[in-house]
């Protein structure tokens, strides 16, 4: 994983915490297989329609299945859920239940970008490809100063190189990160459009004033 892609924000936004300490490597570099908390499973039992659903992982690590019950999923594989659930329904006088569980991850993307939302995507997802999904950025993205807020703490990403093939586009992301993308400043192709229709239309009446002076 791209660790030295990272580094400290020296920017804030509104309701963004202030720049962290420098980033460690623990932070990081983490299984991309292990379920957390704000992670979404999206369980499908076959023959059994009412059970299948996207559910949540909560803040304590259990997701809660009407039907089933509240079932620990948090720091466990995916596979291990899928092996609880399926004893659950055992349990409940299913024989022999055929379920499938796939797990998303849930990110938000803020800022500069043509579709700001929260997006639920595959698990090691990089930080390039939710930028893809977002839309790409705008024209007024400031690129270089995209940060991920992670655990309260931001860190910048100069996403400018990320497009150029640079290590800071394979950053993975998990649930809860936020991703915003800065605003970059001076003339944009919107604002410069905006400035030519205003003087086009400044022009147009100093024209007519002029006629007007002119031709009593």
């Amino acid at each position: 994983m791209a660790t030295a892609a990272l580094h400290v924000s020296s920017a804030s936004a509104q309701n963004v915490p202030p720049p962290p300490t420098p980033v460690q490597d623990t932070l990081l570099n983490r299984s991309v297989g292990v379920l957390r908390p704000g992670d979404l499973l999206k369980i499908a039992v076959f023959r059994d329609k009412e059970l299948s659903g996207d559910y949540p992982i909560d803040a304590r690590g259990y997701v809660q299945i009407p039907g089933l019950g509240v079932i620990k999923a948090a720091g466990l594989e995916p596979t291990d859920v899928t092996d609880r659930l399926r004893l659950a329904l055992v349990e409940r006088g299913f024989a022999r239940p055929e379920i499938s569980v796939q797990p998303m991850i849930r990110v938000s993307v803020l800022g500069e970008v043509r579709s700001p939302n929260v997006y639920s995507v595959d698990p090691g997802t990089s930080l390039l490809r939710l930028l893809t999904v977002a839309g790409g950025p705008t024209d007024r993205a400031k690129l270089k100063d995209t940060r991920v807020i992670r655990e309260g703490q931001a860190f910048r990403v100069d996403m400018e190189a990320g497009l150029k093939g640079s290590a800071a586009g394979r950053i993975v992301l998990y649930s809860n990160d936020v991703v915003v993308v800065d605003r970059r400043k001076g003339l944009t192709g919107e604002n410069l459009g905006l400035t030519l229709t205003a003087a086009s239309l400044l022009l147009t009446i100093l024209n007519i004033g002029y006629l007007v002076r002119h031709n009593p």
